[in-house]
């Protein structure tokens, strides 16, 4: 079967974000979903999409914020939604169980969705809600292919949306490392190891009985149609639905919007693409990311690595917290004081400006862990064409910049 394209290139998705951050992120309040800039003194209305084991943990951290005010929970699994909805009364006085996402969209009195679905959801359902007027905090990693990429950051951009993606760890675990790295305190930075899982893989479980009030075929969206099976839907993140290629691109990805986010995020290269993925074999230990610049980026799969900078001067792990900048750097931080990627997303919503992990930053990490694992697949080195969303001079590789998408679960296209 054939693979459609995005319809969105590089230089066409630059144009939209260019345009759109050149004015300031303030709409009439006629547009705005709640008819209006949110005052410092009424709360966010939120809803929360997705209650499997990520969606349930950072409830508590929305709910107990005092910016947001809950309106409900929804599952594709009615016994998930119930629960959350029972925890939800902690903060929430009668909160509605929503059976479907789309019932949250059509609410006019909804500020923001929370997405903590699987990734394979990630897309469609924020796009959806930038459609409908709705701000998106989104969990990592936030796309699922590079075609998906484009498509969500140009929906946020088109819809004036504020848009967060959910990796706390970009600065609350390694940003202390970015002044350092900036600052020029290792020299110039020719490499960076990160310690990652692997890549996607198939999935070929035996089919099993679909518990009472699962809806499977909404839990699978827009992948190809599977028998159920609990592990391949499992919420375990050591297993699961994350380690299949159908629902995810495996550990590389999962850990890849934490580790190669904030190792992009401390070169300030997060809204830069590599021009070249170099298959390991030979002289070459690793699978190679790399820059035009001439940095490279290696899927260390040993030696011990979590994030490990090397520069003409030395190198920096990630954990050494002795090494201080050598002068003082502006670096992008959270905005108006906040110390978690929560209170970031709130001040950012209520002051309609980037968060720190904008659509932008998001997408293009998850994009670069997108091309590593096409790379894996078609296990041959590929250059790739940033402005035309595509491999040079590689139409296998290319087939996997979109997926087919299972009807009705299609993303909206974005013109």
């Amino acid at each position: 079967m054939s693979r459609k394209h995005t319809g969105i290139n590089r230089r066409r998705f630059l144009g939209i974000a260019a345009t759109a951050c050149a004015a300031p992120l303030v709409l009439k309040s006629s547009v705005l979903g709640r008819d209006g800039i949110i005052p410092p003194n009424e709360k966010i209305i939120a809803a929360h999409v997705g209650m499997g084991n990520r969606g349930g943990e950072i409830m508590p951290g929305f709910a107990g914020n005092r910016n947001f005010s809950h309106i409900g929970v929804c599952d594709c699994y009615k016994s998930k939604a119930a629960s959350a909805g029972e925890r939800l009364k902690r903060w929430t006085e009668n909160p509605i169980i929503f059976d479907k996402y789309e019932d949250i969209l059509e609410r006019k009195d909804i500020d923001v969705i929370i997405c903590s679905t699987p990734d394979h959801w990630h897309t469609k359902i924020s796009v959806e809600a930038c459609m409908a007027g709705k701000d998106v905090f989104c969990e990592k990693p936030l796309t699922l292919t590079p075609a998906e990429s484009r498509q969500i950051v140009a929906a946020a951009r088109k819809y004036n949306r504020i848009c967060s993606s959910g990796s706390q760890r970009v600065m609350e675990d390694y940003g202390y490392m970015a002044p350092v790295i900036q600052s020029g305190a290792i020299g110039e930075v020719k490499e960076v190891y990160c310690g990652l899982g692997g890549p996607g893989e198939p999935c070929n479980l035996p089919e099993q009985d679909i518990p009472e009030g699962f809806d499977w075929d909404r839990w699978l969206g827009q992948a190809p149609y599977a028998p159920y099976n609990a592990e391949r839907c499992s919420g375990n993140y050591g297993g699961g639905w994350r380690r299949y290629e159908d629902y995810g691109n495996g550990f590389l990805a999962d850990w890849g919007a934490h580790k190669f986010g904030g190792s992009l995020y401390a070169l300030g290269l997060d809204t830069t693409e590599p021009v070249e993925i170099i298959y390991p074999g030979g002289d070459v230990k690793f699978l190679t990311l790399k820059f035009a610049n001439g940095i490279k980026f290696y899927h260390a799969t040993s030696g011990g690595h979590d994030i490990t900078f090397v520069g003409t001067d030395g190198e920096f792990r990630h954990g050494n917290r002795d090494l201080k900048p050598l002068k003082t750097v502006e670096v992008r931080r959270y905005s108006g004081g906040a110390n978690n990627i929560i209170e970031d997303f709130a001040y950012c919503v209520r002051n309609r400006q980037k968060p720190f992990q904008d659509f932008e930053y998001g997408a293009n990490t998850a994009l670069f862990c997108q091309l590593a694992n096409i790379c894996y697949k078609v296990k041959r080195s590929l250059k790739w064409d940033a402005e035309k969303t595509q491999f040079v001079d590689d139409a296998q590789a290319n087939r996997f910049i979109s997926r087919v998408q299972r009807s009705p679960y299609t993303i909206p296209k974005i013109d």
